[in-house]
């Protein structure tokens, strides 16, 4: 089997998608000697890290000096150039990273792992809008597959398309925290330093985007402040589409000394970061999984997240949960978190156990079974 990817997602600086992508084929990787797999890569100015490049015993790997936004549009507007061309070979199956077909022969997967773009398309990332809103129903109607990361992200695409239940495969994210070395102590205070963070601090990691709903998260830090003092805020993240406004929510509500913004980290800093806060904040509105929740909480922070979507799915009884669209119910949330050590502990203890049931390696094994039912190979 032969099988084509689009890499770009972990080009650089990646998120979401890009961390499932490429975790996900370094596992095959690992577990596939059988298989060929041809990934692609293009932008204008950016070389593909040699060290992003999974080890696949039987591989074709190619990297065009081609400009993003003209590969997207010719893919869009003519299906073309197709992968099977790029690679000089014709492809068993194309696995997209995105709810769009690749342009390639043989059997077509498409990547969905949330509905955002539709249901609140005012706020959904502007690619996603510009390339997916209006031509993904067609996308999912002729793959042969559709991959998402919950079971939550599953409901809601059997329910809003009619699609034969059977096309729609769940394969829950990993993480590699627990069973890889952490940061020292060495490295955990450098971190520290270089951010200079305080001695506790409430953490987010993610892009500022308005699905994240950090205005509203700063409003309960106000309240926080107000009635029990000023505890710090970490974003860790890209500006994303949000950044001025929540950058004018800290200015609104005084909190400039409280909420530290370094920007995107490290996978180092980010576990460096997991290992010094207080607790995880994550008052999303919409997620397809919530992959900082999983990390934060195989790392043993303890997290209050957002009571929607597929966050409570992943956290279980593992964390607190709170309405996202109430700051008050969020700075009682966090203040009960902040107040209780026992509770800490218990959330601590449970968020190890709960994590160490996904793991990328599972995730790959799952993943090439459905590339086999989708092909017939074996």
């Amino acid at each position: 089997m032969r099988i084509g990817f689009d890499v770009r997602p972990f080009l650089k600086q990646e998120t979401g998608v890009g961390v499932f992508f490429k975790n996900l084929l370094f596992e095959l990787a690992a577990l596939d000697r059988e298989n060929e797999y041809c990934l692609f890569s293009a932008s204008w100015k950016d070389r593909f890290p040699k060290e992003n490049i999974p080890p696949f015993e039987r591989m074709c790997f190619v990297d065009k000096k081609w400009p993003v936004r003209l590969v997207n549009a010719s893919w869009d507007r003519f299906n073309r150039p197709r992968l099977d061309r790029v690679f000089d070979r014709r492809l068993d199956l194309a696995h997209s990273p995105t709810p769009l077909r690749l342009p390639a022969s043989g059997k077509a997967i498409v990547t969905v792992c949330d509905l955002f773009f539709l249901e609140e398309p005012d706020k959904a990332d502007r690619e996603a809008r510009k390339r997916f809103l209006h031509r993904v129903e067609e996308s999912l109607r002729t793959a042969d597959g559709i991959v998402t990361i919950s079971e939550y992200s599953a409901g809601e695409i059997k329910k809003r398309f009619r699609l034969d239940p059977a096309k729609v495969k769940v394969t829950h994210l990993g993480t590699s925290i627990p069973s890889s070395a952490g940061p020292s102590v060495a490295e955990i205070e450098a971190v520290r330093r270089k951010l200079d963070l305080p001695g506790g601090f409430l953490l987010f990691v993610g892009a500022l985007e308005p699905r994240k709903n950090i205005p509203v998260l700063i409003e309960s830090l106000a309240i926080i402040r107000a009635g029990r003092g000023p505890i710090p805020l970490v974003l860790a993240g890209r500006s994303g589409g949000d950044g001025e406004t929540v950058a004018r929510t800290v200015e609104r509500f005084g909190l400039q000394a409280d909420v530290r913004r370094p920007g995107y980290l490290s996978d180092l800093e980010i576990r460096a970061l997991y290992r010094s806060a207080s607790a995880l904040v994550f008052p999303s509105l919409a997620e397809g999984f919530g992959l900082p929740l999983l990390e934060a909480m195989a790392s043993g922070l303890p997290a209050a997240v957002s009571a929607a979507a597929a966050l409570p799915e992943i956290g279980g009884d593992a964390a607190l949960y709170f309405e996202p669209g109430d700051p008050e119910d969020i700075a009682r949330t966090i203040r009960r978190l902040l107040d209780d050590e026992t509770l800490q502990a218990d959330l601590r203890r449970k968020g190890r156990e709960r994590a160490a049931r996904f793991t990328w390696g599972r995730t790959a094994h799952e993943m090439l079974d459905f590339y086999r039912a989708i092909t017939g190979g074996s």
